[in-house]
């Protein structure tokens, strides 16, 4: 298990939570119980890692796991999933990319404020002069 998490960057508390709700099925035991990690696992656990960073459910990674377990039988419904999970990121890029815009000229604005403020300030002290 240590090399798996080392490799992939995932915590060992991940991979057993992943094992519980059934997104890694048939990892291998050595002898000694230990987990056995195989090149596909380690394929399919950086896509879990790639997922659950675009903010993907694990419900939804269930679901496509169900469809992996079916083979080429499933290739258009994952194409389909796949196409459909694109289109939410790019949807939620844009927004995004809207409040950067947003919150950009909010800062651009409070600068300004800013500068009027202490600009103000310097013209309303008062002038001490020296007897």
């Amino acid at each position: 298990m240590s090399e798996a998490c080392r490799r992939t960057g995932i915590s060992s508390y991940t991979l057993r939570y992943y094992e519980s709700v059934g997104l890694m099925k048939r990892v291998g035991r050595s002898e000694a119980g230990r987990r056995i990690y195989r090149e596909q696992d380690l394929q399919w656990l950086e896509m879990l890692k790639v997922l659950r960073g675009t903010g993907m459910s694990i419900r939804r990674i269930r679901q496509l796991a169900a469809m992996v377990e079916q083979g080429d039988a499933s290739l258009e419904a994952r194409i389909a999933f796949f196409g459909d999970w694109q289109a939410e990121l790019t949807r939620q890029i844009e927004v995004r990319q809207q409040a950067l815009a947003t919150i950009g000229k909010k800062i651009v604005r409070h600068a300004a404020m800013l500068a009027d403020f202490k600009d103000r300030k310097k013209r309303e002290l008062p002038c001490i002069t020296r007897p």
